[in-house]
């Protein structure tokens, strides 16, 4: 999905060469990358109406439950329960979407056992659900409440 219009109209104010990081009430150093995921973050709450306090940032696997792995998800959302149902694979967009992306974020759907990953560069937004069989490709982002309920 083309999200670059949408994307666009969020600013992240950069001073200093950090922004404000609304998850984790921190600034921080304001990457390529770490522009997407602001921006990410704001699509998050304003399009697909996710509550700030279900989104997670940078967290490793093994404060998710994998033992012993070091590696960081991106972003996170947890579902009403408070257990993790996506993860999101934030890229710079000069670097954009590569097969290693999508391999990096399935990976973490399938350790932390996920329904759905997402991986986007601020350009594009691409989206996955498990149906139990298959990954199936979204042709649309769902919101937050359809996504709770396995509605695509």
């Amino acid at each position: 999905m083309n999200v670059k219009a949408i994307f666009d109209r969020y600013k992240v104010t950069v001073e200093d060469d950090k922004c404000f990081d609304l998850i984790r009430q921190i600034h921080v150093k304001a990457t390529p990358e770490e522009i997407v995921r602001q921006k990410t973050i704001k699509y998050l709450m304003k399009r697909l109406e996710v509550p700030q306090a279900k989104i997670i940032i940078e967290r490793s696997l093994g404060s998710l439950g994998v033992k012993g792995s070091k590696k960081r998800i991106d972003i996170g959302i947890l579902d009403e329960n408070d257990l993790i149902m996506a993860v999101i694979e934030c890229k710079a967009s000069l670097l954009g979407i590569d097969e290693a992306a999508h391999a990096q974020a399935e990976d973490y759907f399938k350790l932390l056992n996920t329904r759905y990953f997402f991986v986007t560069d601020g350009n594009t937004f691409t989206g996955y659900f498990y149906n139990t069989v298959q990954f199936i490709r979204l042709e649309e982002i769902p919101k937050y409440k359809n996504a709770l309920t396995g509605c695509k």
